[in-house]
């Protein structure tokens, strides 16, 4: 059955601000990659790395707020400064918070057994909620490396569904040796400063550190002038591997096509594209086939990691705020590193600053879990370009619950649990024996759930979604791994361990046995607060899938709490 739900409103950028290698606000990080400045250094602390991103010296203690970590406390700062900017106060009634980080605090499992609560990212954003008065259950996201960009989305869709009229998002990753020992266990570190889409055969990335905040918001009198929209977004899972990007750039191409269909922007009107663009060979070869499916090879396009570096969940938000700064200024920013075309499509890339005529620009982003995520910007004086802020109603979907299942507590150890109902399954799967416990939760509980039924004999691949949640995020893996860490082995870290010490790596493991290629996104939420099944309703309710998997998946020493449920949209005809 279908309802009428009113068109959807125009949503703005407003204030911004961020901390990176390269300066502590917007300007001074733009002016510097305008300049060809370079923010990749070697670093010695807290892990020796030979060309990496890190905030200056000092700056971060000049943050320091009492009773806050260092992240938390420049969390406070950045989100203050955007929402000054836009004449917001946090405390609004309407005003809601997003975080996104995908290790948050980890630096804090150093030398311990059990977690320590700040290391919990609900508890990470629950302090920095309460520093900065906002009223409502912040919302935190942890999607790998698309993290920043999916925030912008879910925020985008709170405003868009009535939930709030203004979202601050803040993002922020530090470097530590927890995550640094992790990438370079799967040898993808560069040996120097990355160099995006370059033909270099020292091929890699260069992590960094970046913590910024941007307000959305339905008012455009608190836009950031000249005015932005975040004219739409989409996410998606490619179902390929859990920790290498698809060989034929299909999931982010579908995220680049949702993106522009919902905004309703002919491809012809963008003016650049601005990609993930990591400098490791096989995500930069995955992009520039994406973007030959979606006919955007030929569109100039900028990667900021030479410059910053990756800085994991604020990489989103630090690179759309600098893509709107770049809508602004008339400019697109180089790529630095870049010299020579170094994969399997040519894009139009350039080390070379070019001034744009701008209108719209489209932000990508890729992360372990085979997520893909990608939005589209654009200034407001060019929205006639796409058809929002039409008058028109949509149709509404309307969905059901068609399955539930939970994995009982039968007073036995989690593993016997589990593998015991692994075993039940008709159709085994080596590779779950791989998988840290978490993913097992998740993949024997999603198998049980989906039974006989095939989902995509009745669904496109992308009409299905996988939306997760729980308050442990991957702590049960980090620990394990920051365990390795510790020893300090002549072979390093297990890149096996390391892959799943990000959560939604749980719910890519269910899209890749079941080949969905919709929406993967996972929350870490207060159990008196969930988020999952009421996101994943909306998303049916929208249009934006046909059915999804969603529910709770918490493992943590040995205790769970594993429930999931299948929505499918209600067509009627039962």
């Amino acid at each position: 059955m279908e309802t009428q739900m009113e068109h959807r409103i125009a949503t703005y950028l407003g204030g911004d601000a961020m901390v990176t290698t390269l300066g502590g606000d917007t300007q001074s990080t733009f002016d510097a990659i305008e300049a060809h400045r370079c923010g990749l250094h070697p670093v010695e602390q807290p892990y020796p790395l030979a060309a990496a991103g890190q905030i200056a010296p000092g700056l971060l203690d000049a943050l320091r707020i009492e009773g806050l970590t260092p992240l938390e406390s420049a969390l406070v700062h950045c989100a203050k400064r955007a929402a000054a900017e836009s004449h917001l106060a946090p405390d609004d009634e309407r005003c809601a918070l997003v975080v996104s980080s995908t290790k948050g605090n980890v630096a804090l499992l150093e030398g311990r057994t059990t977690p320590p609560d700040e290391a919990f990212l609900y508890t990470m954003a629950r302090r920095v909620a309460r520093q900065l008065g906002i009223r409502r259950p912040p919302v935190v996201v942890s999607n790998a490396c698309i993290s920043g960009v999916t925030a912008l989305i879910v925020a985008r869709r709170m405003i868009l569904d009535g939930e709030c009229d203004h979202v601050i998002i803040a993002g922020g990753d530090l470097l530590s040796e927890f995550v640094a020992t992790g990438f370079l266990s799967f040898k993808s570190v560069s040996p120097g400063p990355c160099r995006p889409y370059d033909a270099s055969p020292e091929r890699g990335l260069s992590l960094g550190e970046a913590v910024a905040a941007v307000v959305v918001t339905a008012d455009p009198a608190r836009a950031k002038l000249p005015a932005v929209r975040l004219e739409g977004g989409a996410i998606t899972d490619d179902a390929n591997h859990i920790s290498g990007p698809s060989r034929t750039g299909d999931g982010l191409h579908y995220a680049i096509e949702g993106a522009l269909r919902e905004a309703a922007l002919p491809r012809e009107r963008l003016s650049f594209v601005n990609t993930h663009g990591t400098g490791t060979a096989y995500n930069d070869a995955m992009e520039s086939l994406a973007l030959e499916l979606s006919h955007l090879s030929d569109c100039p396009a900028n990667s900021l990691k030479g410059s910053l570096g990756h800085t994991l969940g604020a990489s989103g938000v630090v690179e759309s705020i600098l893509a709107a700064e770049e809508l602004r200024r008339g400019l697109l920013l180089g790529t630095a590193g870049f010299e020579r075309p170094g994969t399997p499509v040519p894009i139009n890339v350039s080390a070379e600053n070019r001034p744009l005529a701008m209108r719209h620009c489209l932000k990508t982003a890729s992360g372990f879990g085979g997520c893909n995520a990608a939005i589209v910007l654009g200034l407001g004086e060019f929205a006639s370009d796409t058809r929002e802020g039409v008058s028109d109603a949509a149709p509404e979907r309307r969905c059901r619950v068609t399955a539930r299942w939970e994995l009982p507590h039968t007073g036995e150890p989690f593993a016997q649990v589990v593998r015991a109902y692994y075993h039940a399954l008709e159709a085994p799967n080596m590779k779950f024996f791989k998988m840290d416990d978490l993913a097992k939760a998740a993949y024997v509980a999603a198998e049980h759930l989906l039974g006989g039924r095939r989902l995509t004999e009745r669904y496109a691949p992308t009409d299905i979604a996988v939306v997760l949640e729980n308050t442990a995020s991957s702590l049960d893996t980090d620990l394990a791994h920051q365990r390795i860490v510790e020893q300090h082995l002549p072979e390093g870290t297990s890149p096996a361990v390391f892959v799943y010490t990000l959560p939604n790596v749980a719910a890519g493991e269910i899209c890749i046995r079941h080949h969905l290629q919709g929406e993967e996104s996972f929350f870490i939420t207060d159990p008196d607060h969930p988020v999952a099944e009421r996101y994943a309703r909306r998303l049916i309710a929208r249009g934006e899938a046909r059915a999804v998997v969603c529910g709770r998946c918490e493992y943590l020493a040995g205790e769970y709490d594993v429930r999931l449920m299948l929505l499918e949209a209600d067509d009627g005809n039962e």
